[in-house]
């Protein structure tokens, strides 16, 4: 096939990947939602019910960081032809999760392990096979997705929940089992190159990880979870060094800019998910609104977003790659200077900061990627991409951790620049004064790693000459 050919037939696959992309934030949306409702109907308590999250969540973690890895010199076809073959499997027996709680922990894992390829490839699969312009509108696309599913599941939620039975949100995906023959037909045959499986290496990953995540999902209560996570840490640091197969090469870090630029990723994340947690009690406690009109103004604010992340190819072609992440910083910062300065006057302003929130990450999610994309070796470009991914997972972890634990300290309530009457605002004004400082240095920092030949739009980049001779 020539190149004109693979395009048409990679564009044919872009939707229904998508479409897998749309079911796992849409099923992770509605679980956040009803967890009251899970705990209620198992009899178990709040803590263990969050399982169904965060078990999913650290599932689809790990699954994630190997198939980036692994893509280095596996087919990436095969890999998401997995998918197609078991995903309709496992939605069809997630029906059955409410029989037991374990029942409903186990689908959810199997759930998270079987979509992770389609989900968690499809930045690589794109930036594989189209130029970079191109790549960038599709991680765009994926930034849209991303909102109008947790739109979605906001919205859609609750009705499933009551008119149906939650065991359905596991039945509707099965309708990606019709874009099956689709994939099959069209995803390009990659060729895999050699390489070895780094077990160890992933294997000690995977705990660092877990340990992690575990540590800061129960409030940093058993600081043996954390003790240990350094001791793994640091023994896949003396391992990463020693072994010329290592899962990560040093070499890795070595390059200029990755370092910074992970840093930055883990900053601008862990302010997202930080701001994500104060929100609803911003909404809550400062203007007593109920969490079903909440759940409205979210929905207004994701679609928002979602239009423009279907916008950004056209803003990344008029601004340039670099600018168009300079603009996402620029909303999220805005959006944040809103709530601290106006949060204890008319709630108006507040879902105005949180529109332009949102769509700063749709603006920054698209530019950085490319970004820094560009600046991983092309035989690394999968790992690379997965440590993207953890960062970007424990850095969002982080910043809830640590806004949740600012929340309610009595030194938060001092007025700095706060200056309504509302009793209940400053500790949400100071947490938006710490997250602006956040991005205001993930900011400078970006600037200083990617300069201005980053932004060059006229420079088409290459559609990786090495892949396309590959296909048949």
């Amino acid at each position: 096939m020539n190149r004109e050919e693979i395009r048409r037939r990679v564009t044919r696959c872009m939707p229904w990947i998508l479409l897998f992309q749309f079911f796992f934030v849409f099923n992770e949306s509605v679980f956040n939602l009803i967890t009251p409702n899970l705990a209620e109907e198992f009899a178990v308590t709040p803590s263990t019910v969050s399982l169904v999250v965060t078990v999913g969540k650290l599932t689809f973690g790990i699954a994630s960081i190997i198939l980036a890895t692994l893509s280095d010199f596996i087919s990436i076809r095969k890999m998401i032809l997995f998918t197609c073959y078991s995903f309709p499997i496992v939605t069809l027996l997630g029906v059955f999760s409410d029989y037991s709680f374990t029942l409903l922990v186990i689908f959810r894992v199997l759930f998270c392990i079987t979509i992770a390829a389609p989900v968690s490839l499809q930045i690589i699969f794109a930036m594989k096979y189209f130029d970079k312009l191109t790549a960038a509108k599709y991680i765009g696309y994926n930034a849209a997705v991303y909102q109008i599913a947790s739109a979605s599941g906001n919205l859609f939620g609750g009705y499933i929940t009551e008119y149906l039975h939650w065991n359905m949100v596991f039945l509707i995906p099965i309708v990606t089992f019709i874009g099956v023959p689709i994939l099959i037909k069209n995803i390009p045959k990659d060729e895999s190159k050699k390489g070895s499986f780094d077990f160890i290496g992933i294997t000690l990953v995977t705990a660092i990880t877990t340990l992690f995540i575990t540590f800061m999902t129960f409030k940093m209560h058993y600081p043996v979870l954390l003790i240990l996570a350094l001791v793994c840490t640091a023994i896949f640091a003396f391992y990463m060094l020693k072994s010329k197969d290592s899962l990560i090469k040093p070499e890795l870090f070595r390059v200029k800019g990755v370092v910074w630029s992970l840093i930055v990723c883990a900053l601008f994340y862990g302010t997202q998910v930080g701001f994500s947690f104060i929100f609803p009690f911003i909404v809550i406690k400062t203007y007593g609104m109920s969490v079903t009109t909440m759940g409205v103004f979210f929905t207004i604010t994701n679609i928002a977003a979602a239009i423009t992340g279907m916008q950004t190819g056209r803003i990344t072609k008029s601004i340039g790659y670099r600018n168009i992440t300079l603009l996402g910083g620029l909303f999220i910062f805005s959006g944040l200077t809103i709530v601290a300065f106006l949060v204890g006057y008319s709630v108006t302003f507040i879902f105005l900061g949180m529109g332009l929130f949102n769509i700063g990450y749709t603006l920054f999610f698209s530019g950085y990627l490319a970004n820094y994309t560009l600046l991983l070796p092309v035989e690394q470009r999968g790992v690379g991409l997965g440590i993207e991914s953890l960062v970007l997972n424990i850095g969002s972890a982080l910043g809830g951790v640590f806004i949740a634990m600012l929340f309610g300290q009595s030194f938060m309530s001092y007025k700095i620049i706060d200056f309504s009457v509302n009793k209940h605002s400053a500790q949400f004004s100071n947490s938006a004064l710490i997250l602006m400082f956040f991005i205001a240095v993930a900011t400078f920092i970006f600037i200083k790693v990617f300069d201005k030949k980053f932004n060059q739009v006229g420079k088409v980049e290459n559609l990786n000459e090495e892949n396309l001779s590959k296909v048949n």
